[in-house]
């Protein structure tokens, strides 16, 4: 994925650094999610259902483009140890599937065909 394309589908990055001939970027989710079900009981007893962590997604990229991508932070959830990351990183892996149904249904071409 090219930079500019990583940045449409995931938005401006919080931070960025420039190596040599890298470039590190870094968006961050931290407000921590909220579990979607909480159970309440007597005595103070209670349990919370659902995703709760940090997120930070670090993209390293070398002449523009996407060669490595992290997850880090303290992201433990009852749906994965990666959920947290989730809604920094959706838009971009739809957008990645929208793309290959795009070029597998316009025969390996970039560009829808014009009839």
């Amino acid at each position: 994925m090219s930079r500019s394309d990583l940045i449409a589908c995931a938005g401006i990055p919080d931070g960025a650094m420039t190596l040599k001939d890298e470039e590190v970027l870094e968006w961050k989710q931290e407000q921590p999610t909220q579990g979607s079900f909480s159970l309440k009981t007597p005595f103070s007893f209670e349990i919370d259902f659902g995703p709760s962590g940090l997120c930070h997604v670090v993209a390293r990229l070398r002449h523009g483009f996407v060669i490595q991508i992290a997850y880090t932070g303290p992201s433990t959830t009852i749906l994965g140890p990666y959920h947290a990351c989730w809604s920094l990183v959706s838009a971009c892996v739809n957008w990645r599937d929208a793309l290959k149904l795009d070029v597998n249904r316009n025969q390996g071409t970039m560009f829808p065909q014009r009839r």
